[in-house]
């Protein structure tokens, strides 16, 4: 299976990638902090934005990539109108896709 869509997000048990997408964001939104099950990936397309990870912030461009790992948390408030694919790593046993939080979400043991 060489070819997958992000309606789709089917790939093969070789695969190191679980899930992806393309999200688009005007200035001013923000992503709220949250963690997921898996590592993460967020590729800057196009625009600007500030975001936290593991505690650290970065300000992020065309081209770069924050890396997360699983059950740490980052958020991003976005500062220059905002194209990324966001990939999400191997998903554990049990594991979920899509924004966990704190306090509502037990990370994974």
């Amino acid at each position: 299976m060489p070819k997958t869509t992000t309606s789709e997000n089917k790939f093969p048990s070789w695969c190191e990638v679980s899930h992806y997408g393309i999200a688009r964001h005007e200035p001013g939104a923000e992503i709220e902090l949250h963690f997921h099950d898996c590592n993460e990936c967020w590729i800057i397309i196009e625009g600007r934005g500030i975001a936290t990870s593991e505690g650290k912030t970065y300000e992020l461009g065309p081209g770069d990539m924050l890396m997360t790992r699983a059950g740490d948390e980052h958020a991003m408030k976005v500062t220059e109108k905002m194209t990324t694919v966001f990939l999400y790593g191997v998903m554990p046993p049990g594991g979920r896709i899509g924004h966990l939080h704190r306090g509502v979400d037990q990370p994974l043991p």
